[in-house]
């Protein structure tokens, strides 16, 4: 077993408070949430150590910058609220490097659906044989869109705009 001391961890970002009463934490993010992979653990910085705590449940996104987590053997609100402010830890394996370029490509696109505009482009999800844009739209909700070449009118890099023909009823549905 390779001491924790020499394991190439990464910072992803640090718990903020109790979530409910069931031992769930909110953990404020300075990664983009679509580029971790949830293996089995994090590493929490305790007394200047990375110490592995495993996932009791997956990782489930929380509005922008966040996620909920529940941690095995954490439960009563003492050992949750001690978890308070401390930094969380991930194996740079486990952050999806590819994803992270492509995000950068499109990140802060304006969208539009031919004239019509949607949003901005906040990450870019590169699911297997369905890529798939996540837009914010003026009013703050998650558009889901597909990046598919059947759909995409014209892409502006140099005016940051991707310009759609979308089906009809997709942007309500996400809306």
């Amino acid at each position: 077993m390779i001491p924790i001391s020499e394991l190439d961890l990464i910072n992803i970002g640090v718990i903020i408070k109790p979530h409910g009463y069931d031992g769930k934490l909110i953990v404020k993010l300075i990664v983009d949430f679509y580029l971790l992979k949830f293996k089995e653990l994090f590493f929490l910085e305790t007394d200047g150590l990375k110490v592995p705590f495993f996932f009791a449940e997956k990782p489930a996104k929380y509005k922008d910058s966040f996620f909920i987590i529940k941690f095995e053997n954490i439960s009563s609100d003492v050992e949750v609220n001690n978890l308070v402010g401390t930094q969380v830890f991930t194996l740079k394996e486990n952050l999806n490097i590819e994803k992270e370029e492509q995000i950068g490509e499109f990140f802060d696109f304006e969208v539009y659906n031919e004239q019509k505009y949607i949003g901005k482009v906040v990450s870019f999800l590169n699911i297997p044989s369905n890529p798939v844009l996540s837009v914010s739209s003026e009013n703050k909700n998650e558009i889901l869109i597909p990046f598919v070449d059947d759909f995409i009118l014209s892409i502006d890099k140099t005016c940051k705009k991707i310009v759609f023909t979308l089906p009809d009823g997709l942007i309500e549905i996400n809306d």
